[in-house]
């Protein structure tokens, strides 16, 4: 039998020409790759709704979410000691296949909405702060999904490494956009004028919904500016109103955004921030303002997937107005 002699440019060119391939495409960034991983996790584990979180105070915040049967999104914000995860990061155990079986998980408020099943890892974000990648299932399920665990605590990894680099470059250009505004401050105070004020909640509007982020709105309005100006001048009136700025900004974060709209009238946009640890915020300001001897009345209100920024300042403003019209009411 004779041998079968394959030309060697034949050769050659099969090795040159591999089967074409098409190359996969890189992520946009946190959210797409986010939503990827959730969903394959819950297509191959079979547990039905998987959640990457970061708790923010007293707030379980909900950054990505795939979740086909209990309705939580992501934007959403839940209460931290409700949930299961808080008690895993204290010690209890990353597996449940029965939910009912284990005292703590099945004692935990979240466990009412009906949770058969658990798995969940912690993982550390930027500056300290805590967040969780976890499963839930309606259903008790088998004992193997404990084989999943290392899969889970590198999924969680990956998604906490973009998340911090997503929040890195946030930053970077938010930075970038108050620099472009730097024109648009008020005089007296240094803080953002009505302009740059409306301009930068256009800005954080656009990136909680592409992003679905959190942020809440506080509104300051100082009660005797009027009487300042009245009984001792408009350079005490001033004095106070500068007074008010210094305080407010010392007590938000660097990447808050405070703003003077006119007058007596203060706003401030908190960030990443869910509505238990917003009303702390706005709690912190009053008390700052009140040890400053400013005397003012806030009004604050929370932007979630529901509500735009632009709804939760006039929520914010009404109720400031409602309050200092019950406070007025009051008086003898």
């Amino acid at each position: 039998m004779k041998p079968v002699i394959v030309p060697v440019t034949a050769v050659v060119a099969s090795m040159s020409s591999p089967p074409e391939t098409l190359p996969l495409p890189a992520f946009d960034g946190f959210r797409e790759a986010a939503d990827a991983c959730l969903s394959m996790l819950r297509a191959r584990t079979g547990v039905a709704a998987w959640y990457f979180t970061r708790v923010e105070g007293g707030d379980w915040l909900v950054l990505a979410a795939a979740d086909a049967c209990y309705g939580v999104r992501s934007g959403d914000a839940l209460k931290w000691a409700d949930s299961i995860c808080s008690r895993m990061v204290r010690g209890g155990p990353c597996v449940v296949a029965d939910v009912s079986a284990h005292a703590a998980y099945a004692a935990a408020p979240i466990a009412r909405h009906g949770i058969g099943a658990y798995l969940g890892v912690p993982v550390q974000l930027d500056h300290g702060a805590i967040g969780t990648l976890c499963g839930i299932d309606p259903r008790p399920v088998p004992m193997d999904l404990e084989r999943w665990l290392p899969i889970v605590q590198l999924c969680a990894q990956m998604l906490a490494t973009l998340w911090c680099h997503d929040v890195d470059l946030k930053e970077a250009q938010r930075r970038a956009e108050r620099a472009e505004l730097e024109a648009t401050t008020d005089a007296m105070t240094g803080v953002f004028n009505r302009r740059g004020w409306r301009e930068l909640l256009t800005l954080e509007e656009q990136r909680c919904r592409d992003e679905h982020t959190t942020a809440g709105v506080v509104v300051v309005d100082l009660d005797r500016l009027k009487q300042t100006n009245d009984s001792q001048g408009h350079s005490a009136g001033d004095a106070l109103i500068q007074r008010a700025a210094k305080e407010i900004a010392a007590t938000v974060r660097a990447s808050d955004v405070v703003a003077r709209l006119g007058g007596d009238e203060f706003v401030v946009l908190i960030l990443d921030v869910g509505p238990t640890e917003l009303a702390r915020q706005a709690a912190r300001i009053e008390q700052a303002l009140r040890g400053a001897g400013v005397a003012a009345t806030l009004g604050y209100s929370w932007r979630g997937p529901d509500r735009d920024l632009g709804e939760a300042y006039r929520e914010a403003d009404l109720l400031m107005l409602d309050a200092k019209r019950g406070r007025h009411r009051g008086m003898p």
